[in-house]
């Protein structure tokens, strides 16, 4: 199994350059509603498209190993706080939200 900030890494350079096959790839059912949910509530209220980012290990909460992925953009940055699971020898995200 890759290890967490590998794929946590991989994850967040899919965040910025938009690749819904590999993020797909990604979560799992919960953690697809939960994108889903996010992408709305971002639509509503846009922002500079992130240039950078950085991955924190920030944890676990019960089973889960949490990780906050720091996106960047000229104007300031926003933090995305995810929840990842060991699903069959994989790591998953089951949860994401925008930390405020």
């Amino acid at each position: 199994m890759a290890e967490l900030d590998t794929v946590a890494d991989q994850f967040a350079k899919d965040l910025i350059a938009q690749n819904i096959a590999g993020l797909m790839m990604t979560f799992t059912p919960v953690g697809m509603g939960k994108a889903m949910a996010m992408q709305a509530q971002m639509q509503a209220n846009p922002r500079p498209p992130a240039t950078g980012y950085e991955v924190r290990m920030a944890g676990e909460d019960g089973d889960d190993k949490v990780v906050e992925i720091v996106m960047k953009n000229p104007e300031g940055e926003g933090v995305i706080v995810t929840k990842w699971k060991d699903v069959a020898g994989a790591w998953k995200c089951d949860d994401m939200a925008m930390k405020a």
